[in-house]
């Protein structure tokens, strides 16, 4: 059990880019000459920064902050949901893929549940960050995980965009007692019975398997294996773009960047710009909430990671006496699919662009199957409009809605669209990109987050 309580150095937490990242589209992307991180939360960020500038690692830091993130962004990620990165080390790049299934007494059902008991999968995260922390880490991982032990067990005040969110979610969390009293407390957010299975990191699938409400059997939880897999690339302009093949939906951003019309001699203020983007790709429907984080350290290791419950905090179920919120990522399913043991297709798809074999571009975003329409709009901004970083993340975005129609933000061109009606539909991106002598990192105004470096 860990006993030490984890402070950040206060020169790290006083720099005044340790804030939540103004909407303000001019404001360039801060860079950096060793190393980066950029997250949706800004407590997440400051700890991946500490790692870092502690002589941790890129493992290390993207370690520490989806923990962070999972106690402070508790309606995005959290331990109750499953996990998917890409990893640049050792001169390769690495891909791991911990998504959970259904358990093996699931009923078979005409209609599959949204939310609820019924909704819920195996969650695959711990096991994704387990296995990062097996292969690449540099520290220990009780050190990796007090920050959030602490943020936990002492309580933070909510974000904005978490306060949002849980007014918008409160007849789902008054469904189930445990995560009503949790999450629907005054401020400050206190979780101590997460703290407390934090605190027992390496026994999560047995204590936490032990708790889980029917159909789930301890079995299920501790069955659950992390699968270390070969990312898929094609080659576009001068990179190879390299995404997560299925069950993850990345793979099909590659499809849409091998069908694009040329876009060399138009500009994001050209509907026809758009246009081509929108025919490379297949409409798409549903939303997601999830976690993109992104962490690049000075030996050049570089992590690119997706977290997620599915929808705004999943099914809406909390383990009782764990404080685990389990994902509902089984209402991705269709009735046909849904079957005991089956796995899911996953809209995470954590993105890479490498140059000459080596990483340039680190990025990926939140927004269910927005996803893969966010990377086509930023790689066609940064590597053919030649916007800086900032500039891009923050622009205005477009993406399909639930019936396939399209949705769009105010700035751009017109494109016959209907205006999104949260920020939130239009992702939360977040990248680092490589540049000869620095790293420039950017994180989404859209969220709560910061990208900070050293």
């Amino acid at each position: 059990m860990i006993k030490r309580r984890w402070t950040a150095p206060t020169a790290l937490v006083t720099l005044p880019f340790l804030v939540p990242a103004a909407y303000n589209r001019r404001m360039p992307a801060p860079t950096f000459p060793n190393a980066a991180v950029a997250s949706p939360h800004y407590l997440a960020s400051s700890a991946g920064l500490s790692v870092l500038a502690s002589g941790g690692n890129a493992a290390d830091a993207a370690i520490a902050m989806n923990l962070v993130l999972a106690v402070v962004y508790p309606h995005m990620c959290g331990l109750g949901g499953d996990l998917i990165a890409m990893v640049w080390a050792e001169g390769k790049l690495h891909g791991l893929n911990s998504t959970g299934r259904l358990p093996a007494a699931a009923e078979v059902r005409e209609k599959v549940p949204g939310r609820g008991i019924g909704s819920v999968t195996v969650p695959g995260g711990v096991a994704g960050l387990r296995a990062l922390h097996e292969r690449f880490a540099s520290r220990d991982l009780t050190d990796l995980a007090q920050p959030a032990i602490d943020y936990a067990r002492r309580g933070v005040p909510r974000a904005p965009g978490l306060k949002k969110i849980t007014e918008m979610a409160r007849p789902l969390l008054e469904r189930d007692p445990e995560t009503e009293r949790i999450y629907l407390a005054p401020d400050p957010l206190v979780q101590t019975d997460l703290a407390e299975t934090l605190d027992h990191f390496d026994d999560f699938y047995d204590r936490v398997g032990k708790c889980a409400p029917a159909p789930f059997t301890p079995d299920d939880f501790t069955e659950h294996k992390a699968e270390w897999v070969e990312p898929v690339r094609t080659r576009w302009r001068d990179l190879d773009v390299c995404e997560m093949p299925p069950n993850s939906r990345g793979h099909l951003a590659l499809k849409a960047l091998d069908c694009l019309e040329p876009l060399d001699e138009l500009s994001p203020d050209d509907a026809e710009w758009h246009r081509r983007l929108i025919r490379a790709l297949d409409p798409a429907r549903g939303d997601g909430d999830t976690i993109y984080l992104c962490a690049m350290d000075r030996d050049g290791m570089a992590v690119s990671l997706n977290q997620s419950l599915y929808q705004a905090f999943g099914s809406g179920v909390t383990i009782p006496g764990t404080g685990v919120l389990l994902q509902n990522r089984g209402a991705y399913f269709e009735p046909h699919q849904y079957r005991p043991g089956a796995k899911p297709v996953h809209t995470l798809a954590p993105a890479m662009a490498l140059k000459d074999g080596r990483p340039r571009f680190v990025f990926g975003t939140m927004g269910g199957e927005a996803q893969i329409q966010v990377h086509l709009q930023l790689l066609a901004r940064v590597f053919v409009a030649g916007q800086e970083l900032g500039e891009a993340i923050a622009a205005p975005r477009w993406r399909f809605g639930d019936g396939g129609g399209l949705l769009a933000e105010v700035g751009l061109p017109d494109l016959g669209a209907q205006p999104m009606a949260m920020p939130e539909q239009a992702g939360h991106a977040h990248g680092i990109l490589v540049e000869p002598d620095h790293l420039v990192a950017a994180a989404d105004p859209r969220s709560d987050g910061a990208a900070l470096g050293y």
